[in-house]
């Protein structure tokens, strides 16, 4: 089957003036999901769908014009006229509908959505994000009970639909006039790739997601704290107070130093406990090959390392204070999550195991998140405020080591040094509390 894919462009837009041809990083912002178009191996010919010949110098090599009339870039044109007109000069069997407004939706994701219609067992795929947390429908809850609520972590996620990627086949549009018909599939993904770009505010997100600079010396002076307290009622300024884990809500330090010494005596490893310590907050994988292990062994040491630490999960200690303190911030109306780099299950055990009685509103770990970005990279953090619809501006980061501070940093956080925990950051003269109590007795106005 022949797989064409086309993306929709015009000059003019009404909430951001010329946004399809804004510099992103490089290049214009079209460019970017056009590029990404033309790497998908099962797609045939990419298309820029538009009236205006005169950007085609603007457009990356390989990419075909298709022409469309002037009076389809009415604001009053319904998007359904405006694909119908293209699928209906399209020589092709399946189609790909892409936006020039989200530029980081990946190659892998598309594919998989074109996979799946060509493998003949579902009609189209589209791109969802995966919301696990407290959602309403209406005036009724969707995917919880409120009187027998369960932690977010073992919610049924609510999938939105995004603008990432439609895949169809061109008959069944020419039938139904709808993109999404006979057997749907989503195609979850992450933060990153769901950014669509429609306000200023979007743009720029995009631009701190492109450029986060995560090595830059960003420590300047944190004035956030001392502007709050000035104005006398800091729990109504901050909505979102996010943690990492380890060395903030729980020390792990022993599991860890037990863990690691099972995988070095099975891996016959001679690497002290002290390397990988110095990389706390790091994704697994990221430590392993900061440390000199092979990428290769990194499965089979994730293994061993994982299961030594469920086996000691009891083991691992709670800080004084932080169970009721967390529960205050909540009596407060203040929304908390956790941003870490343990993985999904590992976060959840513990979360199970230790935190039975809090109810975080979400939990990001590097899976929701696109591979490599997790800290210190902001990526995690602003998903989390994206899942709580709170803005970076309203939300803290606690935590302990140099790569919290980056990613909270990069994503606009404000950060607090967690003083009881693993690092030392005082020199970088930021916030710190030397207890969890001592930062909500800041927080909380009574």
């Amino acid at each position: 089957m022949k797989v064409a894919a086309f993306v929709p462009v015009k000059l003019r837009s009404r909430r951001l003036p010329n946004k399809n041809f804004l510099r992103l990083g490089n290049k214009p912002l079209v460019s970017h999901v056009l590029d990404t178009l033309l790497t998908v191996p099962t797609i045939h010919d990419v298309y820029c769908y538009s009236s205006q010949e005169q950007i085609l110098p603007l457009l990356p090599s390989g990419v075909k014009y298709l022409p469309r009339p002037n009076y389809l870039d009415g604001d009053e044109i319904k998007a359904n006229e405006l694909f119908q007109y293209a699928v209906d000069r399209l020589d092709a069997d399946v189609l790909v509908l892409c936006h020039a407004t989200g530029p980081f939706i990946s190659a892998e994701s598309i594919a998989k959505g074109v996979d799946a219609v060509l493998s003949g067992n579902y009609d189209c795929s589209f791109a969802v994000q995966e919301h696990k947390t407290y959602c309403w429908y209406g005036d009724k809850p969707l995917n919880y009970d409120p009187g027998n609520m369960a932690q977010t972590q073992d919610l049924v996620p609510v999938m939105a639909e995004t603008s990432g990627f439609y895949v169809f086949k061109a008959e069944d549009y020419r039938r139904t006039g709808t993109r999404i018909n006979g057997r749907p599939k989503p195609i979850p993904i992450d933060f990153r790739e769901a950014v669509d770009i429609d306000e200023p505010s979007d743009f720029r997100l995009a631009l701190q997601l492109l450029h986060p600079h995560p090595e830059q010396d960003l420590f300047e002076d944190d004035h956030f704290f001392v502007n709050l307290a000035a104005d006398g009622a800091t729990r109504h300024n901050v909505r979102h107070i996010c943690f990492d884990m380890d060395g903030v809500l729980i020390d792990s330090i022993p599991v860890m130093k037990q863990a690691w010494a099972a995988v070095c005596a099975e891996m016959g490893f001679d690497i002290p406990f002290d390397g990988y310590r110095e990389n706390i907050g790091r994704p697994f994988n990221d430590i392993l090959s900061r440390i000199g292990i092979s990428e290769r062994h990194h499965a089979r040491v994730k293994e061993i390392y994982d299961a030594k630490s469920l086996e000691l999960e009891g083991s691992i200690h709670v800080y004084p204070g932080v169970i009721e303190t967390l529960k205050a911030f909540r009596a407060a109306d203040l929304k908390i999550s956790i941003a870490t780099s343990k993985t999904l299950p590992r976060a959840e055990s513990i979360l199970k195991t230790h935190f039975s009685d809090v109810a975080f509103d979400t939990l990001i770990t590097p899976e929701a998140v696109r591979p490599g970005r997790g800290k210190p990279h902001p990526d995690q953090l602003l998903q989390a405020a994206l899942n709580l619809g709170v803005s970076p501006g309203e939300s803290i980061y606690v935590g302990d080591m140099d790569v919290d501070m980056m990613a909270s940093d990069a994503a606009g956080f404000s950060f607090v040094h967690a003083d009881w925990g693993y690092g030392d950051l005082l020199s970088s003269n930021r916030v710190w509390f030397r207890s969890i109590e001592d930062m909500a007795a800041f927080l909380i106005t009574t």
